[in-house]
C-alpha cells in the first residue's frame, strides 16, 4: 500500500526550499546560467547574491526616509501652503530663500533681463 500525502501541507521550512529551488532553476533557464561551466556558475551566483543583497540593505536603510520626504513633499501640495515656493525652499539651503520672496524674485528678474547675451558675436 503506497502512502500519500494528500491535502496535507508542507512545512514552512521545506515549502520556502522548494519555493527557492524553482526560483534558482527559473533563473538558470532565463540567463542560460545552465551552460555555464562550474567556475562561471560559481562566479555568476557571487555576483548575484552580493548585488541582491546589497539592493535588499539599501532598500531596507532607505526606505523609511524615502517615504517621510514623499509624504512631506506630498502635504505641501495638498495643503497648498505656499505652493511650488515651499517645495522649492525645501530644495535649497536657507541662505537662497532671499531669492524665493517677492522682492527676490523681482530684482533676480530685472538682473537677468539686463544681462547682455555673450553668445552673440
Amino acid at each position: 500500500m503506497l502512502s500519500t500525502k494528500s491535502s496535507t501541507k508542507l512545512p514552512t521550512l521545506e515549502a520556502l526550499a522548494r519555493w527557492a529551488r524553482l526560483k534558482k532553476y527559473r533563473i538558470e533557464v532565463t540567463y542560460g546560467v545552465y551552460v555555464y561551466t562550474p567556475v562561471e556558475k560559481a562566479v555568476f551566483w557571487t555576483i548575484f547574491c552580493l548585488l541582491f543583497t546589497v539592493i535588499s540593505f539599501a532598500t531596507f536603510v532607505y526606505t523609511k526616509r524615502n517615504v517621510i520626504l514623499l509624504l512631506r513633499y506630498a502635504s505641501v501640495y495638498v495643503n497648498r501652503n505656499g505652493g511650488a515656493t515651499s517645495a522649492v525652499s525645501n530644495l535649497l539651503p536657507r541662505s537662497h530663500t532671499a531669492l524665493l520672496s517677492d522682492k527676490g524674485i523681482k530684482s533676480l528678474a530685472e538682473t537677468m533681463g539686463s544681462a547682455t547675451n555673450s553668445q552673440v558675436p
